[in-house]
């Protein structure tokens, strides 16, 4: 497994499992949730969209603009009520 996939897996792991802490109510969420996050990563990724500030990239992946990304999506797959 190539190490970017392996770290844009794991940032989607986590972002959505603390997502689920702090918003989630069922099991049915999780899921949900990690497709959010994950969709949110990689539109990130895809857009190439990137901050002005000079963070390492490890494996050749922004980690902030990714984390963020994933976030913008949990917040608006949270706020869908599911």
């Amino acid at each position: 497994m190539p190490p970017a996939l392996l770290l844009i897996l794991l940032i989607v792991t986590a972002s959505a499992a603390l997502a689920h802490v702090l918003w989630g109510r069922r099991w049915v969420q999780i899921p949900i949730f990690w497709l959010a996050a994950a969709g949110g990563a990689l539109i990130a990724l895809a857009t190439g969209v990137r901050l002005p500030l000079r963070l390492i990239t490890p494996a050749g992946v922004p980690i902030l603009e990714t984390t963020l990304g994933a976030w913008v999506m949990l917040i608006v797959a949270s706020r869908l009520r599911l």
